[in-house]
């Protein structure tokens, strides 16, 4: 088959394309979430799922790359995290409205994971926790600025959704302006937030120096994975933190993509620097919607004693806190086990797309560290790809759909975004990313080979 299949042309999604025209007529766009139905996605209606494979509709199955967008660190439908959620249902109750005992377990071991928490707050998803750590940030410092940086998502509220993903000639010239709402309908609720080019400590000196002493906070993921899976330069974290610090400001880690992936502690345990405020999500509720917030104990109180309020009916909500302790005791159970494995197969699917790119004289540039992987297409050669802007500049996007549409035709499926980062699980084996490698390398020569 040709290298050029256009997203309408898949051969075995017939009944994928009926469920969504059906549910279009019901659903805005035919889903709750536009990532899963843009306008280039092939249609593909999920069925049900198990370890690292997954079934449509129409009866594909897939290798999944993808793992839900990253929740799923120990595969689909894990034992440990099915038998807990059953017996916390069927013996306890799924939504009890009260303060429980496996919130206070879970709280506990994410703790010793996490040693910059001290006291922590539950939420539903990364945009609610996001969102509760910039007014926890404000409230500290009784500022209101809040410096972000280009590529990075911090979520949809009204707190932090800029466009994160602009066309460059909407980005300032010196690297560092105020950011660019999101989405219509936001007014002006980002009027205190400057967004700086990733990984340029000259840009956000300058930034600081002009706005420094207006400044909450320095939000950033510890690693860019919504621009292609960037890693900071040497140094640049610890660098960040020191100049937040000095004009008062404090540093805030969205380890939503990064917290028990990269390492069981995140980011900051791989890079061993410690931010102010911590978010987390996704891989902590094994593919239950979780998240959590936390500090110091100083900084907490303002939760403790107020003014901050922070609430939600279903915030530590029993069922997912059961989930959640599953997924945090197998990890404290077996930690190198886990993340030996973790490694090992991240390491073969990113040195094997490697090897094929440089056989087969393809531009790209794969990312990886632990489950986590990018492998971006390029137009042509280039040096490096270290913030937004290079991506933007040098990825080459409609190659990369068009390959990602021949590999989603076989049987192996990650977003077609090369924004989007690839998310391996406990569930893949050397004998999965074996079939994947092979899938990639006949697809690499179909749809990359110029």
């Amino acid at each position: 088959m040709s290298g050029t299949v256009s997203k309408f042309e898949a051969a075995n999604c017939s009944v994928s394309s009926e469920v969504l025209a059906r549910a279009k007529k019901s659903l805005a766009g035919g889903d709750s979430s536009t990532m899963r139905v843009l306008p280039y996605h092939i249609p593909l209606v999920a069925d049900r799922a198990e370890g690292c494979r997954l079934w449509d509709v129409d009866g594909n199955e897939y290798i999944d790359l993808n793992m839900s967008y990253g929740p799923l660190l120990l595969g689909h439908r894990p034992k440990a995290v099915i038998e807990a959620v059953y017996r916390q249902i069927s013996e306890q109750g799924s939504q009890l409205g009260f303060p429980t005992e496996v919130t206070m377990r879970v709280a506990e071991k994410i703790k010793k994971l996490f040693p910059s928490i001290e006291l922590l707050r539950f939420a539903n998803s990364g945009t609610e926790a996001c969102a509760s750590a910039v007014r926890l940030a404000r409230t500290y410092t009784g500022r209101d600025k809040l410096i972000m940086f280009e590529g990075h998502y911090h979520g949809w509220s009204e707190a932090v959704f800029t466009k994160y993903h602009a066309p460059l000639e909407e980005l300032p010239e010196k690297g560092y302006g105020q950011a660019i709402p999101g989405t219509s309908g936001m007014g002006d609720s980002i009027k205190d937030v400057i967004t700086v080019q990733w990984n340029d400590l000259d840009a956000l000196e300058r930034a600081l120096a002009e706005h420094g002493h207006e400044v909450c906070a320095v939000i950033m993921e510890p690693i860019s994975g919504n621009a292609g899976l960037l890693m900071p330069h040497d140094g640049y974290l610890a660098t960040v933190r020191e100049m937040a610090h000095d004009c008062g400001a404090l540093l805030i880690f969205d380890e939503v993509i990064t917290g028990m992936r990269v390492a069981p502690g995140g980011a900051q345990e791989h890079y061993l620097v410690s931010p102010d405020i911590t978010v987390m999500s996704k891989a902590m509720g094994g593919g239950y919607p979780v998240s959590a917030f936390g500090a110091s104990a100083e900084i907490m109180q303002c939760i403790v004693k107020g003014p901050l309020f922070h609430g939600g009916v279903f915030s530590g909500n029993a069922i997912v806190m059961s989930a959640a302790e599953a997924v945090l005791d197998t990890v404290l159970a077996d930690k190198e086990g886990i993340y030996g494995h973790l490694n090992k197969v991240s390491d073969q699917l990113a040195n094997g797309v490697k090897d094929i790119y440089s056989r087969l004289n393809i531009p790209a540039q794969v990312n990886h560290l632990g489950p986590l992987m990018a492998a971006m297409v390029t137009k042509e050669e280039t040096e490096g790809l270290y913030n937004y802007r290079d991506v933007r500049r040098h990825a080459d996007f409609e190659r990369f759909i068009q390959f990602q549409h021949w590999m989603q035709q076989r049987g192996v499926y990650f977003h077609p975004n090369e924004f989007e980062p690839m998310f391996l699980s406990t569930a893949h084996s050397s004998r999965d990313i074996d079939e994947v490698l092979e899938r990639w390398e006949e697809g690499a020569r179909q749809c990359l080979v110029r």
